[in-house]
This record gives C-alpha cells, structure tokens and sequence, in this order.
C-alpha cells in the first residue's frame, strides 16, 4: 500500500470510529467529526492532498456538516418546552427574612424561604438584614425581593 491509501484508510477508519462513538456517546457532535473524516478520506482517495491539505480539508467539511446537518438535526428532533404540572411557583408574594444584606443588582444578598437560604438581589434600594421583604419572581436559584416597608 502507498502512503496516499494508507492515510485516505486512516480517515475513513476514523469515520468510522467516530460515527460508532456517537452511539455511545449520544449528543450528534461526534457524528459531524465523522462526516468531516470521511469527506476527507474520500477527497485524498481521489486528489493526492499533503498533510495540511487534508487538515483543512477535515475542518471545514466538519465545519460545513456541521451548520448543514445541524440545521436539519434540529428539524428532525424538535425540543419541547413544557411547563412541569408538578412545579409550583409557591414561593411568589412570599414574606422572608434577609439573613444577609440585599445589594441592588448584584448577588450577595440572602432570604430564608422554607428552611433554606437563598441568594437575593433587589432593584430598589439596598435592604439590610434582619428586614423583612416579598419575593417578586426567581431566576434559576436567586430570588427578587422588594421591600414589605419603606427602607431609610
């Protein structure tokens, strides 16, 4: 075997390779990599390419499967967004105790909710601790308060 088949094999057998690997890691990353080797094996089958002739030639057929495939991947496993029946938003209007002083716009801040502290942040003025406040919506682990009274 010459160099130009033994390397053209090498791509098609990490085609391979990576194709089967994304059985066994599921997420469709790993199967654009393999599109991108076998493009390459098969372009330096047929044009006799150097060494970074055939790396650039694997990064942009991976990078072209990639927003080509991609895009048809998402057409064929649409995601759904479902909102959990299960998952209450209990914590809304809730009076809590700051057990940290709130800072405006900035993390740093605790509540207490339920046994649990919680990071805080507000939009008013900064709210020290000890006062009470209601929370007002969450994002992700952090709450938004504003005060029950008037903060001097």
């Amino acid at each position: 075997m010459d160099l130009i088949t033994e390397s053209s094999t090498l791509w098609i057998i990490s085609a391979v390779i990576f194709i089967a690997l994304e059985f066994v890691f599921p997420g469709t990353f790993i199967m654009f990599l393999g599109f991108g080797s076998l493009v390459t094996g098969l372009v330096h089958l047929w044009f006799p390419l150097s060494f970074s002739q055939q790396a650039i030639v694997w990064m942009v057929s991976t990078l072209g499967s990639l927003l080509i495939g991609g895009h048809f991947v998402r057409k064929l496993f649409r995601s759904e967004k479902t909102v959990d029946p299960f998952v209450k938003e209990d914590y809304l209007n809730q009076i809590v105790k700051v057990e940290q002083d709130i800072l405006v716009g900035q993390l740093g801040g605790k509540v207490r909710f339920q046994g649990t502290i919680w990071d805080a942040t507000t939009q008013g003025k900064r709210i020290p601790k000890g006062s009470l406040v209601r929370i007002t919506r969450r994002d992700n682990l952090t709450f938004f308060v504003e005060p029950t009274e008037p903060v001097a």
